[in-house]
């Protein structure tokens, strides 16, 4: 027994040397490897970023600020930036070689500080008067440059997607060759006439010029030029089939598509454009191909996100709710795609709803939705100057959530199966056969389509999302919405690569410590009670001084004794009360570091110990186990 004995305590002494040689090895021998346990898996990196990574060609360098040391003091950016730390290390370990990281740690007043401020990186004050810098720096071999001037915690769900953004837009510096089609006064003008005004065109498209290389398709046109990286569609004249045919082949050649259509167009309706332009519009039958149907003869009323409008002169009884025009908050947004993450409100006018097809092969996301409390109307109730008050007694909610935009996605086969269609002056002929110039004919798409498609043209309007002011004639444009921005990001995300396409949100990065959490309110309830009731005596002792002050005083500068009593007595209590403060107080941290003593207990020493014991316990049960087993086999006859 004793030799036993000193064998169990041999192979304990063992199994802590190893665990300590494991911590100490593991770390260095195993430095690359990595294991991401996580919930939203925050730092394991997409297949799709992946593929971006294997498909650069230059070698990039990252630069990465971080005031690591400044930042300890605030504890969720300093976790932030290790994080965006790590996840940058993980893009170089994965890149072959061609992403190479310097983390730079800007100390105040040195020349590292002074290298990110020459960059352009923003540094945020701390009450110590110290800057937080966490921003990052890209180069390629021209010293082509992009950056990220500081990383807002508001966009940590889409962290690697900004990240992939940031090195393609490196990789592939051209401007993304955006195509609109239109039939609204969205483009400037020319002069009507002698001393006529020059049309302005819409804000929209001037931030549209200035962020991408655009272009526009004649009313003739009868193929998608190139190159195109995004055709841009906001509610479109009436198209013949072969101008359909183009759009079609387009998008199932691998082109990328945003599309707004409007069952009604409220700039139409009222009169206030040329009778040329349609009141309504729709790409069928390219929607039925791709899966996706337009309700094109009613329109959207929504009590929740009804607009405040001015009906009369501006008296108060003329601001009323108008469910026709709505004001889309983050709730009917989807919150985990590029598109439409950190939006706060999108402003529509008399919308239409978008169905998904049943069978479809391509995918139906909804984008931006009403709210529950929504009904569709017949769309003739937008024309004109609708009663809001009619509107709202019309409407009847049917509990659904109706999609005003959706991201389309999947393989799709063509709205002309049979090829391209006659010609438009000999429709009877036989369908085209393809010029030998001409892509051949596509039965399906070449791979998943991407699309997104809108119910309203409305949005893209000046009135309904920004005020347009002159400045010493210059236009100044002040968004009151986020129209812009959903239409900027739409293009933007679908004129990446298919891996920045194929990025979403991480879902919820921070989550708290709920039995921390708990201590903490506990405490702090416990504080505000007795807040409450030093509070509470305090207004009495003071009433009751201002009883004693109000009695004749034995000398002119002199109280009572009473007085001087009743003095003395509120000057203890308050010390008594600052007294209890300062224990629940320190009550309150001493359960914390409690806790916190007791999780580092578990997770350093005791999970170990338990391992080791498991372990240990194993070996003893295989070696009773032999020796029961060699017992029974000298027993057998």
């Amino acid at each position: 027994m004793t030799s036993r004995r000193l064998s169990y305590v041999i192979a304990a002494l063992l199994a802590v040397i190893l665990f300590g040689a494991i911590t100490v090895i593991l770390p260095r021998g195993l430095a690359g490897a990595r294991l991401d346990l996580t919930q939203d898996k925050l730092f394991s990196i997409s297949s799709s970023t992946k593929r971006m990574l294997a498909d650069l060609d230059d070698p990039i360098t990252l630069t990465y600020f971080f005031s690591q040391s400044v930042a300890r003091d605030y504890p969720q950016i300093f976790t932030y930036g290790r994080r965006i730390r790590d996840l940058l290390a993980e893009y170089e370990a994965l890149s072959d070689g061609k992403i190479r990281l310097k983390v730079i740690e800007p100390e105040p007043f040195s020349e590292s500080e002074d290298s990110a401020v020459a960059a352009g990186l923003q540094g945020v004050p701390t009450n110590s008067g110290e800057q937080i810098y966490m921003g990052l720096v890209a180069r390629d071999l021209t010293d082509r440059m992009a950056l990220v001037p500081f990383f807002n915690q508001d966009r940590a769900t889409f962290l690697e997607y900004d990240l992939t953004k940031l090195i393609a837009s490196i990789a592939q510096p051209d401007k993304p060759a955006l195509t609109l089609l239109t039939s609204l006064p969205m483009i400037p003008g020319q002069f009507g006439g002698f001393g006529a005004p020059a049309r302005p065109g819409w804000a929209i498209h001037e931030q549209l010029t200035q962020l991408f290389d655009l272009g526009t398709l004649d009313a003739d046109f009868t193929h998608i030029p190139q190159p195109t990286d995004i055709l841009l569609i906001v509610h479109p004249p009436e198209l013949s089939p072969r101008q359909l045919y183009a759009i079609d082949q387009f998008v199932l050649a691998g082109g990328r598509a945003v599309i707004f259509v409007d069952p009604m167009s409220e700039a139409v309706a009222n009169a206030r454009l040329p009778s040329a332009a349609p009141e309504s519009s729709s790409l069928d039958p390219l929607f039925g191909a791709w899966g996706v149907d337009l309700i094109d003869d009613r329109v959207v009323a929504d009590v929740d996100l009804a607009q405040r409008v001015n009906m009369g002169d501006g008296g108060p009884r003329a601001i009323k709710d108008f469910a026709l025009w709505l004001a889309a908050r983050t709730e009917n947004m989807a919150t985990d795609d590029p598109v439409t993450a950190n939006l706060e409100q999108i402003n529509l006018a008399s919308s239409g709803a978008l169905l998904p097809i049943e069978g479809s092969s391509v995918h139906f996301e909804p984008l931006l939705q009403s709210s529950a409390v929504s009904a569709l109307l017949d769309k003739g109730v937008a024309r004109g100057m609708p009663d809001p008050d009619q509107i709202m007694r019309m409407i009847e909610p049917t509990g659904e959530r109706y999609t005003l935009i959706a991201r389309l996605s999947g393989d799709s086969i063509s709205a002309f199966p049979d090829g391209p269609p006659p010609p438009e002056d000999n429709a009877d002929a036989e369908p085209d056969r393809p010029a030998e110039d001409e892509p051949p004919h596509l039965d399906r798409s070449n791979g998943p389509i991407n699309v997104i498609v809108g119910a309203d043209s409305d949005l893209f309007d000046d009135r309904f999302w920004v005020q347009v002011q002159d400045f010493f004639g210059e236009r100044i444009h002040v968004p009151v919405a986020d129209n812009a921005n959903l239409v900027i990001n739409a293009i933007d995300q679908l004129s990446g690569s298919d891996a920045l396409i194929a990025l979403r949100g991480r879902g919820v990065t921070q989550r708290p410590f709920d039995r921390v959490e708990d201590i903490r309110r506990a405490a702090e309830s416990r504080f505000r009670m007795e807040e409450e009731r030093l509070q509470a005596e305090l207004a009495q002792t003071e009433a009751r001084l201002a009883d004693l002050q109000t009695a004749p005083l034995e000398g002119e500068l002199m109280f009572s004794p009473e007085q001087d009593v009743e003095i003395q007595r509120f000057r203890d209590h308050m010390l008594e009360i600052r007294k209890e403060l300062r224990t629940v107080q320190r009550n309150l941290i001493e359960d914390i570091t409690a806790l916190g003593a007791r999780l580092a207990l578990i997770n350093i020493a005791l999970m170990p110990a338990l391992l080791i014991l498991a372990a240990l316990g194993l070996a003893i049960w295989r070696r009773k186990r032999s020796e029961w087993a060699r017992q029974l086999q000298r027993s057998a006859p």
